[in-house]
């Protein structure tokens, strides 16, 4: 597995350059974004959006009418374009198995997505926070986790099975299982700011935890 150090705010930046909007409206929304995951939602105001994007106050209302509009024009290139790129270059960056150690494999996964998580953690909570209360986000994520390329991470999976290092489940059943062991270290770390955790030896924990009940 090689680790792809996926940046969202870098993405955000990349998606807004394929917007057909004005610079004013991507100092805005990059603004928007920046000040989001280091200050919250209800902690931003938009004088102060105002003036990290260089521009006037009235701006920023013209543009987006009021601050959840702005929100909602955030989060829409970060679930349509950015969450898919992270897919599919975390999917490219799958390597074909030197051999059947199915433990060190899943181990290596676990630690590259935890530690995705961990360095977007101010932005992976704006996003979580909005996708729980707001039913447009709920829908669009839904959306767009229907379209993540899986088949790759797939064939992996049938390979470990021939090989009987993997439970003959069908690959939804495997991959919630795996999601469920890694966002119980997760999780907490998204609800409560100050808490850290050893990327390492927690995805060694969760994978040798999970790999008892994925062993035929």
């Amino acid at each position: 597995m090689r680790y792809v150090n996926n940046n969202i705010s870098s993405l955000f930046v990349e998606s807004l350059n394929e917007l057909n909007i004005s610079e004013r409206q991507k100092s805005v929304l990059q603004a928007s974004l920046t000040l989001f995951s280091e200050q919250g939602f209800e902690n931003t105001s938009t004088t102060e959006i105002a003036q990290l994007a260089g521009v006037a106050v009235g701006t920023v209302y013209q543009q987006f009418n009021n601050k959840e509009g702005l929100l909602q024009a955030v989060l829409e290139p970060v679930i349509t374009e950015v969450i898919p790129k992270v897919a599919s270059e975390f999917a490219n960056g799958i390597q074909a198995p030197q051999g059947p150690n199915f433990t060190e494999f899943l181990q290596n996964i676990m630690q590259d997505r935890m530690q995705f998580v961990i360095d977007n953690l101010p932005q992976i909570r704006i996003l979580v926070r909005e996708t729980m209360v707001n039913q447009k986000i709920r829908n669009q994520m839904k959306m767009e986790l229907a379209k993540l390329p899986f088949a790759k991470l797939k064939e992996l999976f049938v390979y470990y099975q021939e090989q009987g290092q993997l439970v003959d489940w069908e690959f939804s059943r495997i991959l919630r299982a795996i999601i469920g062991a890694m966002c119980s270290y997760l999780v907490p770390l998204i609800f409560e700011p100050n808490k850290t955790i050893d990327v390492a030896k927690a995805s060694q924990d969760a994978a040798e935890t999970l790999i008892k009940g994925l062993k035929p």
